[in-house]
């Protein structure tokens, strides 16, 4: 287990995934009595995505095509990013968002604004309407040595529009092919509001009105902008 920043903890490496190693490193059970935790990261096996927003699992997997979602911690992480965070202060997005390279820019600009130090790992939450958004799921099913090439055949996409979603990201731009991919510095998953999806978020356009959550700096005020 490592640890970084403002109880930002990870457990495994994207670049192990990549490299063929798709054993479970972390028992989500461990995590249950984890006040307020929040966490992301593919399931063992390559079959699936965890997600975890305020101490309760979202793990997607792919059933006959379509999204199936199990609320239990009975699972496995190949590698996780985590965090516990008891409170968060709620930052209005500058504008419509479109885009990872928009995201991260709000993301950076509220928390420079807080004072919030950047060159630590970083969770954060976005609510709102998705205009449109996709996200995948891995779901390997071909039996042969994991690869990069056969990571992203992996992949089942899907989309949706118009729905009110939220977002948990994890920022860093020191653990690209450990918690971010090799070439990101943003790792995020997405769940729909009434809970019938979720996964790895790969494009996401906002609507207007979208609010961005950091998490509240010890001896953080309110009235700070």
């Amino acid at each position: 287990m490592r640890e970084d920043g403002a109880a930002v903890r990870w457990v495994g490496a994207q670049r192990d995934v990549l490299a063929g190693d798709l054993s479970g490193k972390i028992a989500l059970d461990a995590l249950r009595d984890l006040p307020h935790v929040y966490g992301l990261g593919p399931l063992e096996g390559v079959r699936g995505e965890v997600s975890i927003f305020d101490g309760k699992p979202s793990v997607s997997r792919v059933v006959d095509g379509a999204i199936a979602v199990d609320g239990s911690f009975a699972h496995r992480a190949c590698f996780l990013v985590y965090a516990s965070v008891e409170e968060w202060i709620e930052v209005p997005a500058p504008g419509p968002i479109s885009g990872f390279d928009e995201v991260e820019a709000a993301v950076l600009g509220a928390a420079r604004r807080r004072g919030i130090d950047v060159g630590r790992p970083l969770p954060f939450l976005i609510d709102g309407r998705a205009e449109h958004l996709t996200l995948h799921i891995l779901d390997k099913r071909d039996g042969l040595p994991h690869t990069p090439e056969r990571h992203e055949r992996a992949k089942a996409h899907f989309s949706f529009a118009g729905e009110p979603v939220r977002v948990l990201g994890f920022f860093s731009d020191g653990h690209r092919g450990v918690f971010t991919p090799k070439d990101a510095n943003l790792h995020m998953h997405v769940k729909t509001e009434d809970g019938r999806a979720s996964g790895h978020l790969d494009r996401i356009q906002l609507a207007p009105g979208a609010s961005f959550w950091l998490p509240r700096e010890r001896g953080e005020r309110d009235s700070r902008s």
